[in-house]
């Protein structure tokens, strides 16, 4: 159908329009609407968790920016904004030009430096008319796990040919953050005479929470009487022990040359101590030389003695003492036998002045480090004073939260269903150090929507409401 006026051809000088041809019911004529070519930007994710990162270490997440438009799209500035951690860092971005339906790539690095969660936003600008600034959210966590491994000797004794001894390790998770065990290797030649074995729930590389451990077994089935003496490395993303060695000794008697195995049993990594209360450290020491108790044993505190200790026949030892110092400590108990040979064993507790409040943390689990979840708001006091508050209306998952308090003190938890349709409350846990805890509320979860995991037929609200107001006595440690 040829064009008449008023329409004319489009000018060689302008861009070319793509008209779209309305017909109206009952009318007799046609009519053109005029979409203009401009760019549109689309990204593959507003938000980047790069989750746990050990210190001093880094990782790179991509995304990709998309023009779904139908010109040319220019990102003009991609950067951090003010505020953002330091420790993230745009490795690219900036493009010229994005084609329609093309894509570009932006990366980001997370190199944390300290422990401790971070915050970030990304900023994208470009010329997209009905876009022009994009964000992206940016978390992570700066993390250092820690390998606790024992024992780290194993003494098979004289085993016979053909026969078999199995001896236990246990690996338990310390520090902050998750700690990933990738490997357990034997030295060469070792595997045609020890052999090792996972539990059935344990598959290599495997992750473990501050607080958790799993033990293994390691046999030896001696070929020949020689001694075969060796090592075990376990591998894991502990910075400071990466490949931590596991001695292995099979058909050897010991002797002069091999110093005792220590073992601190008590206090345990992470605890919390106060200041001038009497506290019992615990541990055992063995000797293929020397009966236990012949064995010369001391405890120090950040390297100065505090006493001194006598095994009894089964190795067992300890030392009740008020003289921790106030601060970071490290616990140390050092053995020596009759040939003069020395072996410790040390753990990291944190010892709090008595005249100054006592930190404590609230978490949603049996770890200090366990996140929680809520939907919709939550106000939580202490002694009366708010000390943490969510009231955005939506589920939300948080960190732990800590707070200064004392024995006796209260803690207040008031929970609010805002909008239909479920409350939830995970369980919330008390904890001072990584050993001593409270349990607080049970679980809470109820839900108008079938889809839901906690469908409850008979429930319909009513929204707002207050489902949970319940006051708690902090009774640790």
């Amino acid at each position: 159908m040829a064009l008449t006026p008023p329409f004319s051809a489009p000018s060689a000088s302008l861009p070319r329009l793509a008209p779209t041809l309305l017909i109206g019911l009952g009318l007799g004529c046609s009519e053109y609407k005029v979409t203009a070519e401009e760019p549109e930007l689309t990204l593959s994710a507003d938000a980047l968790d790069f989750d746990e990162v050990v210190r001093g270490t880094q990782l790179t997440l991509t995304f990709f920016a998309k023009n779904e438009g139908r010109a040319p799209l220019k990102l003009e500035r991609v950067a951090l904004t003010e505020g953002s951690s330091a420790e993230f860092a745009v490795m690219s971005g900036d493009s010229a030009g994005i084609e329609p339906n093309e894509e570009a790539e932006i990366s980001l690095r997370y190199a944390p430096a300290e422990v401790g969660q971070d915050l970030g936003e990304l900023e994208i600008t470009s010329n997209d008319p009905n876009r022009p600034m994009a964000t992206v959210s940016l978390v992570g966590y700066g993390v250092e796990p820690r390998i606790d491994v024992d024992p780290e000797q194993l003494w098979f004794g004289t085993v016979p040919i053909g026969e078999t001894v199995t001896l236990t390790v246990d690996v338990a998770a310390r520090g902050q953050g998750r700690l990933r065990v990738d490997d357990l290797s034997l030295g060469e030649g070792l595997g045609e005479v020890y052999t090792l074995t996972l539990p059935e729930h344990v598959t290599l590389p495997y992750k473990l929470s501050p607080g958790e451990a799993f033990s293994f077994d390691v046999s030896f089935t001696p070929t020949t009487a020689d001694a075969w003496p060796g090592e075990l490395l376990v591998r894991s993303n502990d910075p400071n022990e990466p490949n931590l060695p596991v001695a292995l000794y099979g058909n050897m008697t010991g002797g002069g040359d091999e110093p005792p195995r220590v073992e601190i049993t008590t206090p345990d990594w992470g605890n919390y101590l106060i200041e001038g209360a009497t506290t019992t450290l615990k541990g055992a020491v063995s000797d293929d030389a020397d009966a236990p108790e012949d064995l010369l044993c001391a405890w120090y505190a950040n390297g100065k003695l505090i006493g001194s200790s006598a095994a009894d026949s089964n190795g067992a030892l300890s030392l009740t003492t008020d003289k921790l110092p106030a601060g970071e400590v490290t616990v140390t108990l050092r053995a020596v036998d009759g040939q003069g040979n020395s072996s410790d064993d040390s753990v990291d507790v944190v010892v709090w002045p008595e005249d100054e409040p006592l930190q404590y943390t609230l978490s949603g689990g049996g770890s200090i480090f366990d996140y929680w979840s809520i939907d919709d708001d939550v106000s939580v006091y202490v002694d009366g004073e708010l000390v943490f508050q969510d009231t955005n209306r939506t589920q939300d998952h948080h960190a732990p939260v800590e707070f200064d308090a004392r024995v006796g003190s209260t803690v207040r938890i008031v929970a609010n269903d805002v909008n239909a349709c479920a409350l939830y409350l995970d369980a919330l846990v008390i904890h001072f150090g990584t050993s001593a805890q409270q349990p607080l509320n049970d679980a809470i979860c109820r839900s108008a929507c079938a889809e839901d995991a906690c469908y409850d037929g008979t429930y319909g609200g009513p929204w707002p409401s207050v489902y949970l107001d319940e006051t708690y006595t902090i009774s640790i440690p």
